[in-house]
């Protein structure tokens, strides 16, 4: 629901009232993943969605999906689907 907006260790661990390193921990724990580890790896199953309307523009997706920069949009997309966002988009648009 929050994606598209900042979300820090920080935000979430003071949300939680929890320290930064506990939260993380509980986290990690839980889930298996970081907390950023997560949230990047749901703001691309959110992006692959978007991206999947040809009348979308990457730099539109990135920035709706809570990324501030391109080129760590497409690392991080790059890392977890093992192709660029550019080789994504023209794979699987559809009309």
């Amino acid at each position: 629901e929050n994606l598209g907006q900042s979300l820090t260790v920080v935000d979430l661990s003071e949300k939680a009232c929890m320290s930064q390193s506990h939260f993380y921990r509980v986290f990690k724990d839980e889930m298996g993943v970081s907390p950023t580890d997560y949230i990047n790896r749901e703001r691309i199953k959110l992006a692959t969605r978007l991206m999947k309307d040809r009348t979308r523009k990457i730099k539109e997706v990135y920035l709706e999906c809570g990324f501030e920069s391109r080129s760590y949009f497409n690392r991080v997309f790059k890392k977890i689907l093992k192709v660029s966002p550019r080789q994504f988009q023209s794979e699987n648009q559809r009309m």
